[in-house]
């Protein structure tokens, strides 16, 4: 007789096989202290996760520009204000910052100067621009005055 032999006689056949009452019980037992974790779970990480959007809509919302804040403008925009002083004012752009108003953009620019011995700070080389919007791009663009108060949006 080999080993496998031994091995057959000794498993019970599918008659012989009886269940222990408790250890039903004890099955039905951790089923349902699965259940009870779960919703144990959900109980802690449901508050954990609406505070967690809350916080981070929260930060979104206040991280908006406001009125007079400096923004970057879309593309359409800056181009057209780039043409405008190309063709209108004949003047090359050095630095340029757009300020989002209500409605509008802000718009302070200074321009190269136009000989060697002009200072870049010098008002000449400077303009101050409102541009108009309509969707993503510029609708009308205008000077204003000479800087007084140099304040954005007024």
């Amino acid at each position: 007789m080999g080993l496998f032999d031994e091995l057959e006689n000794e498993t019970p056949s599918a008659g012989e096989i009886a269940f222990d009452e408790d250890s039903k019980i004890r099955l039905f037992e951790t089923q349902r202290r699965e259940d009870i974790g779960a919703h144990d779970y959900l109980k802690k990480f449901l508050p954990v996760a609406v505070v967690a959007v809350l916080v981070i809509s929260g930060l979104i919302y206040f991280m908006q520009p406001g009125i007079g804040s400096a923004v970057k403008p879309p593309k359409e925009v800056e181009d057209s204000v780039y043409e405008y002083m190309i063709s209108i004012k004949h003047r090359s752009v050095r630095e340029i910052t757009f300020y989002q108003c209500d409605g509008f953009y802000w718009v302070k620019i200074l321009s190269e100067p136009r000989t060697a011995l002009e200072s870049v700070d010098d008002p000449a080389n400077q303009y101050r621009l409102r541009v108009d919007r309509s969707g993503d791009a510029a609708s009308n663009i205008e000077t204003l005055p000479p800087p007084m108060g140099d304040v954005p949006c007024k």
